[in-house]
This record gives structure tokens, C-alpha cells and sequence, in this order.
């Protein structure tokens, strides 16, 4: 039983890893448009 809830604690933090990174990826490469402050 012990080694089941670990083995489930697990598998439910690795997922949310994933989550998390690739909601943080997928912001970085979407950046929008660059104001043209930023440009001069």
C-alpha cells in the first residue's frame, strides 16, 4: 500500500512538471509584437 501512494505521488508530480513546463515554453516563444520604444 505504501509503496502504491509513493509510486502515485510520483506519477502526480511528474505530471505536473510537464504542466508547468511546457505552459512556460509555450509562452516564450510566443512573444507578440516588440514595441518600437524597445526598437530605437
Amino acid at each position: 500500500m505504501f509503496k502504491k501512494s509513493i509510486y502515485a505521488l510520483a506519477s502526480s508530480l511528474s505530471f505536473l512538471a510537464v504542466i508547468i513546463t511546457s505552459s512556460a515554453s509555450f509562452l516564450y516563444i510566443y512573444q507578440g509584437q516588440t514595441p518600437d520604444e524597445l526598437l530605437k
